[in-house]
C-alpha cells in the first residue's frame, strides 16, 4: 500500500512514551485475539463478518470500524491524534498489506472520516 507509511517498535515505545495522548493505537485483530493479549492503550477495531459482507465494494465509516468508541472517532474528526498506529498479526509490513483485510477497510475509513492524522503500520 502506497499511502501507508511504516513505524517499528522502538518509535512507537518511544512515542507512547513522550506523547502517548497523542497517538492512537488500533488493534486490527480479531477480538478473540485483542481480549487474549494487546499493547496497553490499544483499542479494538474489528470488522466482523457481516460488516465486512455488506461494505463489500464500499467504504465503512469509522462507526462501523470502531463501533462504541465515540470518544475516539471524536478525536480522530477533530484531528486531536497526531498519529495512528495500525497493526495485526498477519501485517509485517505495508507491502503485504492485503486488499480486503481489516487494515485496509480500517485505512480506508481513516482516510476518509479523519482529520490531520498522520497513519502507519507496525512493522
Amino acid at each position: 500500500m502506497d499511502d501507508l507509511c511504516e513505524m517499528d517498535c522502538p518509535v512507537l515505545k518511544r512515542l507512547l512514551k513522550d506523547d502517548s495522548g497523542k497517538c492512537l493505537l488500533l488493534d486490527c485483530r480479531s477480538f478473540l485475539a485483542f481480549s487474549a493479549g494487546h499493547i496497553r492503550g490499544a483499542v479494538n477495531a474489528r470488522c466482523n463478518t457481516i460488516v465486512r459482507r455488506r461494505a463489500k465494494g464500499s467504504a465503512l465509516s469509522l462507526e462501523q470500524v470502531l463501533a462504541g468508541d465515540e470518544e475516539v472517532r471524536g478525536r480522530l474528526r477533530s484531528g486531536l491524534y497526531s498519529a495512528v498506529v495500525l497493526y495485526d498479526e498477519r501485517t509485517q509490513d505495508s507491502d503485504a498489506v492485503k486488499e480486503d483485510s481489516t487494515v485496509t477497510l480500517v485505512l480506508h475509513a481513516l482516510c476518509r472520516d479523519s482529520s490531520g492524522t498522520e497513519i502507519y503500520l507496525l512493522k
